[in-house]
């Protein structure tokens, strides 16, 4: 191989974290701006053709599959989170509902604004590139996580991943966590209330403190 291209991979090699740091959250919103959302509001709609990417500068967007009267929330974006990203890059319709959780301040990156920031900025389309990959294994380590062993199990690894492994607060309601493992509030409801008498959780209205993840790993022994 040769020793330029070897040395200026390895110079080049930087590990960035899935989400986006509030100093690149910032650093967007004086390029674009920042959009402020009330609660509820249809960010992008299942089916619909994509035109930007949005970036979450503050609140929580819930990712939304509907298939009839059936609806299924899959996935609770935060902070630094991207939705619409491989849509857009696929140029396919949106095959999930976007919606606001929670009162939300949003980046909206129209397509002509990515293309220009992607031709102009390299590390930008660098740190693209591993926030996407971040996300996929992410997904498909969830995906594992929900897809074996019994609904303890999948809440277990839906709370681990929600605190990122360590002691931290998720601001979700029973009910949508329910929806996100396919089950119901009171099932949930049981399991958490085992966990707090165990001491690994502690349970609020409308969020879920994990003060021992390593008592809730050792369920998953």
């Amino acid at each position: 191989m040769d020793s330029h291209v070897d040395g200026e991979s390895r110079t080049h090699k930087r590990v960035f974290p899935a989400r986006f740091d509030s100093d690149e959250i910032a650093e967007f919103g004086r390029i674009v701006g920042i959009e402020h959302m009330n609660s509820g509001t249809l960010l992008l709609r299942q089916g619909d053709a994509v035109d930007h990417i949005g970036m979450i500068a503050s609140g929580k967007v819930e990712l939304v599959y509907r298939h009839g009267s059936r609806r299924v929330v899959l996935q609770v974006l935060q902070t630094g989170d991207l939705y619409g990203d491989i849509p857009l890059l696929c140029d396919v319709p949106m095959p999930l509902s976007a919606r606001a959780l929670t009162d939300t301040a949003v980046i909206k990156l129209h397509h002509q604004i990515f293309w220009r920031l992607i031709d102009q900025r390299p590390e930008m389309c660098r740190r693209l590139l591993f926030s996407l990959a971040s996300r996929t294994e992410q997904l498909q380590r969830r995906l594992l996580a929900l897809t074996s062993g019994d609904l303890h199990h999948k809440l277990v690894s839906l709370l681990l991943d929600q605190v990122g492994g360590a002691p931290g607060e998720i601001q979700l309601s029973q009910a949508t966590i329910a929806e996100m493992l396919g089950s119901t509030r009171p099932s949930i409801n049981r399991i958490l209330q085992q966990f707090a008498h165990d001491g690994h959780v502690s349970i609020g209205y409308r969020s879920i403190s994990v003060t021992d993840p390593e008592g809730l790993r050792a369920v998953l022994d």
